[in-house]
Order: C-alpha cells, then structure tokens, then sequence
C-alpha cells in the first residue's frame, strides 16, 4: 500500500513539472505558431503542430499512462514482489517521460528562439 502511494505520488510531481514547465512555454508562444515535435538526428525540426496541440501531447499522453499503470497497480495481486516491481516501473516512467518532455520543451524553445518566434 506504501509502494502504491509513493508512486501515486512520483506521477503527481512529475505531472506537475511538466504542467509548469508548459504553461510557462504557452506563455512565450502565440497561438499560432507551430511547435516543432520531432527532430531529424541533424536537429531539423521534421513535424510540428500548433502551439495548443504540440504543448498539450506530452503531458496527456503522460497523464493516460499513469492512469494506466495506476489501474494495473490496484488490480495486481497483493504480494510484496509484485509491489516493488510496478513500484519500480512506475517511478522509472514517471521520471523518464518528465526528462523527455523537459528535453523535448528545451529543444523547442531553443528553436523557436533562433525563428524569432518567442514572446520575451
């Protein structure tokens, strides 16, 4: 039950740097211009979408995974292996996708930067 809760808890601090670090970049973006999301190996941006969208896939994307793994933690069975495992897993993801969204958000702004694209 510990386990369980300390997870809970990692996704909720993950959630929220990646919902600060967002709205602060929403802040800086018009409406209007499109946010890169992929990157080619040479740092090209390859797709982007409007600010809304791009902003916006991230964090859900994240908040449907932990909804997820939270449904597998509370139908696992209640033995202590099992517990330290999805423990384990959840605060692994948790921290991984908060590292990519921050390094995705970096490269984003950094590019929008040089584009002239960005509110001071």
């Amino acid at each position: 039950m510990l386990l369980s809760l300390l997870g809970d808890a990692l996704w909720i601090i993950a959630l929220s740097i990646m919902a600060s670090t967002t709205l602060a970049a929403w802040r800086r973006i018009d409406p209007e211009t499109r946010v890169p999301l992929q990157f080619a190996l040479s740092g090209k941006p390859t797709f982007r979408l409007k600010r809304n969208l791009a902003l916006l896939a991230i964090p859900t994307a994240a908040f449907f995974l932990g909804l997820a793994l939270v449904a597998f933690n509370r139908n696992a069975a209640a033995n202590m292996d099992q517990a330290v495992i999805l423990f384990g897993v959840r605060a692994t993801a948790a921290a991984l996708i908060t590292i990519g969204h921050l390094r995705w958000l970096r490269a984003a702004l950094d590019l929008l930067e040089s584009e002239g694209a960005l509110k001071s």
